[in-house]
């Protein structure tokens, strides 16, 4: 029997997708995934409007003055998006592809003019970040206007919606009319190059201590401050417990008693890497308590890593920490104290710890890794992109017009 041939397919992002810092990770991690399991990929970035975000650095300054502190998201704008159309089309030109894959390129493609079907990849539509990420806050009603005409025109022009939830892929259906077989949920990966295998996590010595460990770049959004809290507030409780802080630094004034800072691990730089993997190894708990959040990749690596979660119950976050099962999630209102009060009813119970452990891993090699979500954009985009032999094709034809004709299931008649 002979295998499908592969898919060609056009990566479109504005960003570098061979750089581990985009989007998370994320591009990189997409595109690596999908030249995997799926196709041969064309990388169409990235694209740089760097004098014109510039100006509007500039023009924002002068906004915010008149406006009280109001702010025009130019790189999410109209004027922007009939630009990158322009760009990417020049780059489109005379290339033949079975299909456009755009991960969070809104913009990039809501003005661009195809006929090669577009995927479009996300975390979570605009709509839900207006006034719940602070980059997408405190904006000019003008701006939250083109935001969502942008995404509308995207989610429209797409011909298949790829979410890493379904918090987000909801949000498409209620606010964009999106259809649900347009619509498909798989989470995403860990991004490491190199995983540790089940014995190297379970085989680890453990140390005396609880070791918390905390993955943000932004520490207000990621809550940093409960994590501090929930750390003095297990001491406090007789535990003798320890936080290492990877990707941000704590503001002045914070108490760094039983602290580790580490400013930030690049992961494009492989000693880097492995020293953030060496975190994760060392460490008891995951600690997260986030403020807002679409998919964080963490939740994956700690997984990986066989390590429990603690985080809180908002945006995304349920489709990558399932209660009892890989961490728990706790209320957006739950404080340092809340959360201790959780991590010390496990660090008491050896067997629930055990247990946590053991099912975080399962989770990760069963789902919250990219080789399950490349074999399932592999059964997806094949079936749906992959041009069908011409007898195949005909027969389809043939029962359409039938079914129009005389109301017939189309399924009825292909089989």
């Amino acid at each position: 029997m002979t295998q499908p041939r592969r898919l060609r397919i056009a990566f479109l992002t504005a960003t570098d997708p061979l750089d581990q810092r985009s989007w998370s990770g994320l591009h990189y991690k997409l595109g690596q995934t999908l030249e995997k399991h799926v196709g041969d990929v064309t990388y169409l970035g990235p694209v740089s409007l760097r004098y014109l975000f510039a100006l509007g650095d500039r023009i924002n300054k002068v906004v915010a003055w008149l406006t009280g502190g109001k702010r025009y998201h130019y790189s999410i704008s109209i004027l922007v998006s009939r630009l990158y159309g322009l760009i990417f089309g020049a780059k489109l030109q005379g290339k033949h592809f079975d299909l456009l894959f755009a991960p969070a390129a809104y913009t990039e493609f809501a003005y661009l003019y195809t006929r090669i079907p577009i995927v479009y990849c996300a975390d979570s539509t605009l709509t839900q970040l207006i006034d719940y990420y602070e980059g997408l806050s405190n904006l000019l009603p003008l701006s939250k206007r083109e935001l969502r005409h942008i995404e509308q025109r995207a989610i429209r022009k797409a011909s298949l919606l790829v979410y890493s939830s379904q918090w987000a892929a909801e949000s498409a259906r209620r606010d964009f009319g999106a259809k649900r077989w347009q619509v498909v949920v798989q989470p995403f990966g860990a991004n490491f190059e190199q995983l540790p295998s089940q014995e190297q996590v379970f085989s680890r010595h453990q140390k005396p201590g609880c070791h918390l460990l905390f993955v943000g770049v932004e520490w207000n959004r990621k809550g940093g401050r409960i994590a501090v809290d929930t750390l003095h507030a297990l001491r406090k409780m007789g535990v003798d417990a320890h936080l290492t802080v990877c990707g941000c630094v704590p503001p002045p004034g914070t108490d760094q008693s039983h602290l580790t800072v580490f400013p930030f691990l690049d992961k494009n730089i492989p000693e880097q890497a492995q020293q953030l993997a060496q975190l994760y190894l060392q460490a008891d708990f995951f600690l997260l308590p986030t403020r807002a959040e679409c998919a964080a990749i963490a939740f994956c690596e700690a997984s990986a890593f066989g390590l429990p979660s603690f985080t809180t119950d908002t945006g995304g976050v349920g489709e990558f920490v399932l209660e009892g099962v890989n961490g728990f999630r706790l209320s957006l209102a739950a404080e340092g104290a809340d959360y201790a009060a959780a991590i010390k009813r496990v660090v008491d119970d050896a067997a629930l710890y055990a247990q946590l452990r053991r099912t975080a891993r399962q989770l990760f090699e069963q789902r919250l890794n990219w080789d399950a979500w490349g074999l399932a954009m592999k059964r997806v985009l094949t079936s749906r992109f992959l041009a069908a032999p011409a007898s195949a094709r005909f027969k389809r034809l043939v029962a359409a017009r039938l079914a129009r004709k005389y109301s017939f299931r189309l399924s009825e008649l292909a089989e």
